[in-house]
């Protein structure tokens, strides 16, 4: 059995891979303005030791004053030296988490069912199962925080596990958790609560003598390792992802009881009442099979055309799952931990306003994918005779290259079609044209009224990062983390990121470039434009027009 479960985990490797990597930095097309700016903060961090702001080795980067996670960044800035820098190189490091995330967790589930032969089956029916998540694939192909935080919190417990046999392993656990922490908003609620349950747990076996110095020396390291972050943890720029998504507290919220006086009415209409209403019905979204199997996520990033987070087909494994999880309290402690998982894993995303946000829950798809292991596992031993067995694997093989066909329709021949412009494509695209089909000594203003390219403008021309830092300044390095400020307007070389003013602008001769609305054929027409290039989306639709002004041809009056 063991060698069979083996095979099952390098098959789901291969398939893990080839999933993950196929066209991995073409698609999805495009490269969106988050993955460009924290790649060009990487880029910066290694030609300078700054980001583009000029601060040294940031706890937490400014971007667009949205203050990302360090540890993907800085997971970055080796890549580039050997593979460039590229979309590839971007979201390499999602890729490499998201493979390594699939023995890491047939390890843990291996440990937790003490090596049984159940055990076996489980671990490597899992990983198949990972393996072929949309869920987890979508963030795997793409640079999100989340896949690479979810590998060093998986990390983090199968240490804690192994510790409990080898107490100097916990010393290595509360080191890994603690990076775990900076590594997405997400961890930084679920690891406190891990660290929670597994005191309450494993308090017995912690406090002996043979793992107590462990345990705190662990602790002690995991303090002096989110110590930096401690220091900035009350500033505007820490919390500026939780206050932009959060639930309002000063907001309207939905569910007021009209009718009612007196004391029912402050009781059930209050603000907390309101709020914990809410926050309910958010969280109870994520254990939702509508959601789950069937809608999915709503943003155009986070998720596939077509293609919820699970496969439909397993719907009914997810229900039966959860209720042998439930009903057999002989599973040992991978029970515990999965249903820890199970129930822990949406507080994070339910406490923003987003009504199913895979990106902040991706957590709940170890929990998940376990319960439906759990059910095929039950039904195929309800499966008594060699014809039963057989017809029961001639179907579920049927659903895997379903599965995998469904995977390649929606992640690359869908998702690439119709959701190129939510991912920005067309800036690499515009940055070859600049290179090379403009006079070099003429400036080029870029329209990013509605979008702000600045980052895909630095990242395709690979802008000399110490240049920018000295052309650009936004807040004193004094006030990096505390002023929200934004300067909009980017200087690039010759190359302005600002509004167009058509009137000012159409007096000197340079580049114009804008999307299909900035500059639109009439406006070409009436202000006398030279077209010079037109990118498109995959679909035919124009994303981006190249202009040239011609000043002499230009009346006083602009049309």
């Amino acid at each position: 059995m063991k060698k069979r479960a083996i095979f099952i985990l390098l098959l789901a490797i291969i398939l893990g891979v080839i999933t993950r990597h196929y066209h991995l930095g073409l698609a999805p097309a495009g490269l969106y303005l988050d993955e460009a700016a924290q790649g060009y903060s990487a880029y910066s961090i290694l030609k300078t030791g700054k980001d583009e702001f000029g601060l040294p080795f940031p706890i937490v980067f400014r971007s667009f004053a949205d203050f990302k996670t360090p540890v993907y960044i800085y997971l970055i800035v080796p890549l580039i030296p050997i593979f460039g820098l590229s979309a590839f190189t971007v979201r390499l490091p999602s890729f490499l988490s998201s493979i390594l995330t699939l023995p890491i967790l047939f390890l843990l589930i291996q440990k937790l069912t003490s090596g049984k032969q159940s055990g076996y089956w489980l671990s490597s029916l899992s990983v198949l199962l990972l393996s072929l998540s949309p869920w987890h694939i979508l963030f795997g192909r793409t640079n999100f925080e989340c896949n690479v935080a979810l590998l060093i919190y998986l990390l983090g417990i199968y240490l804690f596990y192994l510790g409990l046999k080898k107490p100097l392993l916990l010393i290595f656990s509360g080191v890994v958790l603690a990076v775990a922490l900076p590594a997405y908003h997400s961890e930084r609620l679920l690891v406190p609560l891990s660290a929670l349950f597994f005191l309450v747990r494993f308090n017995k076996v912690l406090l002996k003598p043979t793992h107590l110095r462990f345990a705190l020396t662990g602790l002690l390291l995991a303090f002096l390792i989110t110590l930096p972050l401690l220091t900035i943890a009350l500033t505007p720029g820490f919390l500026a992802r939780v206050n932009t998504l959060a639930i309002d507290p000063a907001q309207n919220l939905p569910g007021v009881i009209t009718g009612l006086s007196g004391l029912s009415n402050s009781a059930l209409n209050s603000g907390f009442f309101l709020r914990l209403k809410d926050f309910l019905a958010l969280y109870l979204a994520y254990l939702s099979p509508r959601n789950l199997f069937f809608l999915g996520d709503s943003g155009p990033r986070s998720s596939f055309p077509d293609l919820s987070t699970f496969f439909f087909w397993q719907l009914p494994f997810y229900l039966h799952g959860f209720y042998l999880l439930l009903k057999k309290k002989d599973l040992g402690e991978i029970r515990n931990l999965t249903l820890f998982m199970l129930f822990v894993s949406p507080i994070p995303a339910a406490l923003t306003r987003d009504p199913f946000s895979t990106i902040r829950a991706l957590p709940l798809v170890i929990p998940v994918t376990i319960l439906i292991s759990l059910s095929l596992i039950d039904i195929w031993q309800r499966l008594k005779t060699s014809l039963r067995r057989l017809l029961g694997l001639a179907v579920f093989g049927l659903l895997l290259i379903y599965s995998l066909l469904k995977l390649y329709s929606s992640a690359i021949i869908l998702n690439e079609y119709y959701r190129a412009a939510d991912w920005n494509y067309g800036w690499q695209q515009v940055v070859e044209v600049i290179n090379k089909n403009t006079d070099s000594t003429l400036p080029i203003v870029i329209d990013n009224v509605r979008t702000e390219p600045y980052s895909q403008v630095l990242f395709f021309t690979k802008f000399d990062p110490a240049r920018y830092q000295r052309e650009n300044f936004e807040v004193p390095l004094s006030e990096y983390y505390t002023n929200l400020t934004r300067q909009t307007t980017k200087k690039i070389g010759r190359i302005s990121l600002r509004g167009i003013a058509w009137e000012a602008d159409l007096a000197v001769k340079q580049y114009l470039i804008g999307d299909f609305l900035a500059i639109s054929p009439e406006q070409i027409s009436n202000n006398h434009l030279r077209l010079i290039a037109e990118i498109k989306y995959p679909d035919g639709s124009v994303a981006f027009r190249i202009t040239l002004t011609q000043p002499e041809l230009n009346s006083a009056t602009i049309k």
